[in-house]
């Protein structure tokens, strides 16, 4: 059985990836150990990747055919991890960068694969550094092993961040949800679809290269509010206003950056279709909401924003 490596593993995206594959190979998940996974099936080390002495000892001796990198933000996480590797076993090497890395002023929407990178990105230092580790990627791997996805917003079950979950708190608490009267269009990507992806990489029915992931179109934040709150089975109480004439930052009570976030996937579709409907997501997303255990609770900077609004609102 050919080993695999996977750079995370034990949170949202990685927790998907590994459920998805762990059958088909000999699995080794390597992170700081702080969500242990406790499965019989796979191998967990623990090395921050901070510390490339650390992850150098703990690869020694254990040739990969495969790694899957999760976790690495910076040039210097996969320069570390490249130099723990024997690269010369690898037959595939998938990194998750971001759409986010695309050039938003001079590239046109839909961003595709060979647009203009960099820019002044509304993520800041994110999206330089995972540029710089796409890379360092491309100068070090060969082109048939290395494979770059760059996905939009990553949805569905075991999303921890606070973009749907907070939706589903505020429609089910007949809250308001205050949207930027921008009202942009971005594009989500199931978590499960991702993963799928990868296994069709590594089975060579995707190629080697550098794809955008993700639905075919984008949606409106309102209209993706509605389908959170059709999801909940609820109306959206729902309030445009304006982030700059209230002083507040956008992102501090909606989930969202105010600009248009569209990728086109037509390059990756054209290998393997794997899409499921923004509604069935966001219905499995409800469930997984529903059984938190603590219940979700809103950040404290989105409370104080939410409470701002509230009072001169309602």
């Amino acid at each position: 059985m050919e080993k695999l490596l996977v750079m995370g593993g034990s949170y949202f995206i990685g927790k998907h990836v590994v459920e998805t594959l762990k059958k088909d190979y000999e699995l080794y998940v390597l992170n700081r150990g702080n969500n242990p996974l406790n499965d019989p099936e796979i191998h967990e080390l623990v090395a921050d990747r901070n510390d490339g002495a650390l992850l150098k000892r703990q690869l020694r001796n254990i040739n990969f055919q495969h790694v899957i990198d999760l976790s690495a933000f910076n040039k210097f996480h996969v320069q570390t991890l490249c130099i723990a590797l024997n690269l010369n076993t690898l037959k595939s090497y998938v990194f998750i960068s971001s759409g986010a890395v695309y050039n938003i002023n001079h590239a046109s929407l839909p961003f595709n694969e060979s647009g203009p990178l960099g820019g002044k990105s509304p993520y800041g230092a994110y999206a330089e550094d995972k540029i710089a580790a796409e890379k360092y990627l491309q100068d070090t791997l060969d082109a048939n092993v290395l494979s770059i996805l760059r996905p939009p917003f990553v949805y569905g079950e075991n999303n921890y961040l606070s973009r749907e979950r907070l939706l589903f708190h505020l429609i089910e608490n007949n809250l308001t949800v205050f949207i930027p009267n921008t009202n942009n269009t971005i594009q989500f990507v199931y978590v499960k679809d991702l993963a799928q992806q990868i296994q069709a990489i590594l089975l060579g029915d995707i190629k080697p290269g550098i794809y955008n992931v993700g639905d075919e179109k984008g949606v409106t934040f309102e209209a993706f509010t509605k389908a959170c709150a059709d999801a909940v089975g609820k109306d959206a109480n729902i309030k445009f206003v304006d982030p700059e004439g209230e002083h507040l930052k956008s992102h501090h009570f909606f989930p969202f950056l105010p600009y248009d976030y569209v990728l086109d996937v037509t390059k990756i579709h054209q290998q393997k279709k794997i899409i499921t409907p923004l509604k069935q997501v966001l219905t499995s997303a409800y469930q997984d909401y529903l059984s938190l255990n603590p219940v979700y609770q809103i950040p404290p900077r989105m409370q104080v924003a939410l409470s701002t609004l509230k009072e001169k609102y309602e």
